[in-house]
């Protein structure tokens, strides 16, 4: 089986967004690599960082940085509070 060129699977890669479509996913690649490419290379950064250093917070399962988030780890929070939005 031959292997898939660098540009299908960029395309692919780019379809595992939500409501993104082999189209849509044609149009950004297509994008990126004739008139961003550092726009592209600092997606790829960011990516690779946030894929890697964010986490769910222990306690209330947002996303963080770190194991509990600012919320959390406030010491002046009250912990015996609930707040209920509609």
């Amino acid at each position: 089986m031959a292997e898939r060129s660098l540009l299908n699977q960029l395309v692919d890669a780019l379809r595992c967004l939500p409501g993104v479509g082999p189209k849509s996913a044609q149009r950004m690649a297509f994008h990126l690599l004739e008139r961003d490419r550092e726009g592209g290379r600092r997606l790829a950064r960011v990516m690779d960082a946030a894929m890697e250093r964010i986490m769910h917070c222990g306690r209330c399962r947002t996303l963080s940085e770190r194991e509990l988030c600012g919320l959390c780890a406030n010491p002046v929070r009250d912990a015996t509070l609930l707040c209920v939005i509609e």
